[in-house]
């Protein structure tokens, strides 16, 4: 009775619980597509009667553990960071649980570089801080496609965010976790002071599951090419680990069910010692069930010990059902598990990866797009060679690497003077293969019809070739919910024009009706002042590939036709770089004459080795796209005086007209209204110069324009308070409406014929 049990369903069940509690109530009513499948399996009454009662108690046990909402403000809290925390700058920051047993995201500010040095030396997990601060709110997200603290928190069971300048007591504590988590901390010590520094972040990642070391274009050439879950600890590993583990004590002559009781008591330490990432806790409580299973005499379906880790797993942290890892992890494996009418089909070894490869990729590729916007199309093909290539040697390698570098330095150095130069090989050929285009399928955040197309489209292609229909017969279910997503851009007749949130800087997105074309004009970046301190954070925050890349590739945008650089300052330009590294772009704008500052040596490096066109423009250039117009109208000479030789952009539609004028000042509005002002603009929106600035927005040059709606784009709570004051008054005494990125976050303007519409990120 117990092995017809489908426990599958009733993971299922108790999944759509946790989500409809911490998501929306109306996922109750997936539960209702279960019955039809319960009416299939004749003479099966315990897996229906087992699936009604856990969707009950299973929502009255979530809705009663609830993370607690935190009141905002001051307050004093005792609480042990966990290892995932980081020292980044002048802080440390990372999630950690309190003495009432809250999970928060904690934040303290070093007072010195003398106790930043002490924190250091701190295995953070082992120590309890009580310390003050204040409670407060996530940041809002720069647009709807960027990363979401509230999200993160959500992922996590985190109540909130708790920031610190003042401790008030550390007290050490010792416990399982902590002594593994300290074990960790020393393996990484090890690896970063005996692997070669090229080495190293491959070797964290495989080996303790910590993916923090890995350099973002490395991290771009994996996701390109579709193998980044070969740097997550996974079954492989732990498959791997316990098939060399169990032969080595059964050579020595150790009872088989010894072995196994070892093995169901050492895994689950492992998976804290690799970091407890869910591919790992997923493998180890798998092999653990099985293991118990066959201990007492029992047999266990392999779907069924999958269920029952899903359940427990879910129940324990119902809130991991948002992570992306756990979604992809556990899918993998089902879909495998439930593919097994299809894997047998195969009759070599080629045939079988293949097949594992595509079913795994397939299954997987609507949770990709949920999450990330895009999929790799080579992954399909790139895996079959990199999947071996990892499991057979790669894996392996490290494992011996690390055992050696504890036995015998002379012997390692040995090792590494053959394995570097191989996996230096095996880094190029990645990086020429990512290099390849059409790799990446980019429709950006689809819609929940959308999604529900696509998932649907999958299962029924899964469920006809199960039933030994041939899979190009049944292929177009695929791909045409793929096809009709990928031309839905190009039948919306709207332009839009998002003014992007990219702190104190400029971003503007244009995207002009039925995807004809698609202009960006400046890209943000960050401003550094002065030298390189204690405070500097290891890694800057980069804004192009942050906010600017999330957002086009959140709206589907993989190419863009012009890349327009209102001038040479980093807060408009910082971001061009890492732009081009990970969007096509046809052709570059800048103005004459800037091409030859220091802060445009990034942009002209990747364009130039990207093969992407430079042209220098000033006023009087410009270009049309059907009914649409574009013309350069500043600056007026070719030398480049800074934020008076910005472009100005005047973009005109039958209904509605655009300025874009940079960083432009008093001199240059003087010049523009000299030259422009006395133009019939009609209804016009106009982004603010210089981000609002007293030297900017001149009265005359205003009432020239006599503006409908004028967007600053500007960081909150910047330290030069733009937009200025004056300049507001200004407009409120002219009678004309102003928006600042700063106050509505990412502004969006939808313009339809004549009318049009502005969405905000602000709730």
């Amino acid at each position: 009775m117990f092995s017809r049990i489908r426990f599958i369903y009733v993971a299922i069940t108790v999944a759509v619980s946790a989500f409809s509690v911490y998501g929306s109530a109306y996922l109750l009513l997936v539960n209702i597509l279960l019955i039809p499948i319960f009416f299939r399996r004749k003479g099966d009454y315990l897996t229906p009667i087992l699936t009604f009662i856990a969707a009950l108690l299973s929502f009255t046990y979530f809705t009663s553990s609830l993370p607690k909402a935190i009141e905002l403000g001051p307050a004093t809290i005792t609480m042990s960071w966990f290892d995932n925390a980081k020292i980044d700058g002048g802080k440390v920051k990372g999630l950690a649980k309190t003495s009432a047993g809250q999970t928060l995201y904690a934040v303290y500010k070093f007072n010195d570089e003398q106790e930043k040095n002490s924190f250091s030396e701190l295995h953070l997990p082992s120590v309890t801080f009580t310390l003050t601060g204040v409670f407060r709110e996530a940041d809002m997200p720069s647009h709807i496609y960027a990363f979401n603290m509230e999200n993160y928190m959500r992922m996590y069971g985190s109540s909130g965010i708790f920031e610190s300048e003042v401790i008030l007591n550390a007290v050490p504590k010792s416990n399982v976790y902590t002594r593994l988590s300290l074990q960790r901390q020393k393996v990484k010590l090890h690896i970063n002071s005996t692997f070669p520094k090229q080495l190293i972040p491959e070797a964290e990642a495989l080996l303790i599951g910590d993916r923090s070391g890995m350099d973002e274009t490395d991290a771009t050439v994996y996701k390109r090419l579709g193998i980044t879950h070969l740097f997550a600890i996974s079954g492989l590993h732990v498959g791997l680990l316990a098939f060399m583990f169990r032969e080595l004590l059964l050579r020595l002559s150790f009872r088989k069910g010894t072995v196994d009781m070892l093995l169901i008591v050492m895994l689950p330490l492992y998976a804290v010692l690799a970091g407890g990432a869910p591919s790992v806790w997923r493998a180890v409580s798998v092999t653990t069930f099985v293991l118990l299973a066959s201990l007492i005499g029992l047999k266990i379906r392999l779907d069924n010990a999958l269920a029952i880790s899903a359940l427990v797993f879910i129940s324990i942290q119902p809130y991991i059902l948002f992570q992306p890892g756990f979604q992809l992890s556990y899918l993998a494996a089902f879909s495998l598990i439930l593919s097994s009418k299809i894997l047998v089909k195969a009759k070599t070894a080629i045939g079988i990866s293949f097949l594992v490869t595509s079913i795994s990729q397939l299954s997987l590729y609507p949770v990709l797009l949920f999450h990330f916007y895009e999929i790799s199309l080579s992954s399909f093909f790139v895996n079959l060679i990199y999947v071996p290539l990892y499991s057979l040697i790669i894996l392996p390698v490290n494992i011996i690497l690390l055992i050696v570098t504890w036995l015998s330095t002379s012997l390692s150095t040995f090792l590494f003077m053959i394995y570097a130069p191989f996996r230096e090989c095996i880094t190029w050929i990645s990086i020429w293969l990512s290099s390849l285009p059409y790799q990446l399928w980019t429709p950006g955040k689809l819609s929940a019809i959308e999604m529900v197309c696509i998932i649907a489209g999958v299962l029924y292609f899964f469920v006809q070739c199960e039933e030994g229909v041939k899979a190009r017969d049944f292929l177009i279910f695929v791909i045409l919910p793929a096809l009709t997503i990928h031309v839905m851009p190009y039948l919306d007749g709207t332009l839009k024009v998002t003014f992007l949130d990219v702190g104190q800087g400029d971003s503007a997105v244009v995207e002009l009706p039925y995807r004809k074309a698609v202009y960006l004009i400046d890209t943000g970046g960050t401003v550094f002042f002065g030298e390189n301190g204690w405070k500097t954070p290891g890694k800057s925050f980069e804004v192009g590939r942050k906010v600017v890349v999330t957002y086009l590739k959140g709206r589907g945008i993989k190419k863009i036709d012009k890349l327009i650089i209102s001038h040479a300052h980093l807060d408009h330009m910082g971001g061009a770089d890492e732009v081009l590294e990970e969007i096509t772009v046809n052709e570059i704008h800048i103005t004459s004459g800037s091409e030859d500052e220091k802060e445009m040596v990034d942009l002209l490096r990747v364009a130039k080795m990207k093969k992407v066109p430079i042209h220098s423009v000033k006023d009087g250039l410009g270009w049309s796209e059907g009914q649409i117009s574009f013309n350069y109208m500043s600056p007026q000479d070719e030398r480049y005086l800074g934020n008076d030789s910005s472009l100005v952009l005047l973009m005109k539609t039958p209904g509605l007209s655009f300025l874009f004028t940079g960083d432009l000042e008093t001199e240059g509005e003087r010049k523009f209204v000299k030259k422009y002002g006395s133009l019939n603009y009609g209804r016009i929106l106009l982004k603010g110069g210089h981000h609002g600035s007293r030297t900017s927005s001149t009265e005359p040059f205003i009432k020239a324009l006599r503006p409908e709606l004028t967007i600053f784009s500007v960081g909150r709570n910047n330290t030069y308070r733009h937009p200025h004051e004056d300049v507001l008054e200004r407009f409120i005494d002219l009678g004309y409406s102003t928006m600042s990125t700063a106050v509505y976050g990412t502004i969006t303007i939808d313009v339809v014929k004549e009318d049009y519409s502005v969405t905000v990120m602000q709730k």
